[in-house]
């Protein structure tokens, strides 16, 4: 067997796998794309409330 064809815990990595995780990043790059086109005043009213962080009393 090919070196190549697994992964660190002897799983065989398939092309299928990969073709996913690339599939899962041009989404994540899309999402990222909008979100950088959009006024920041826009984006904080997409993060959910238990999302934000607490505001300091320093």
């Amino acid at each position: 067997m090919d070196d190549r064809d697994t992964n660190h815990n002897g799983e065989k990595n398939s092309a299928f796998d990969l073709l996913e995780i690339a599939a899962q990043l041009a989404a994540l790059a899309e999402d990222i794309k909008t979100l950088a086109a959009m006024p920041i005043e826009q984006i904080s009213t997409l993060i959910e409330p238990g999302d934000r962080p607490e505001a300091s009393s320093e």
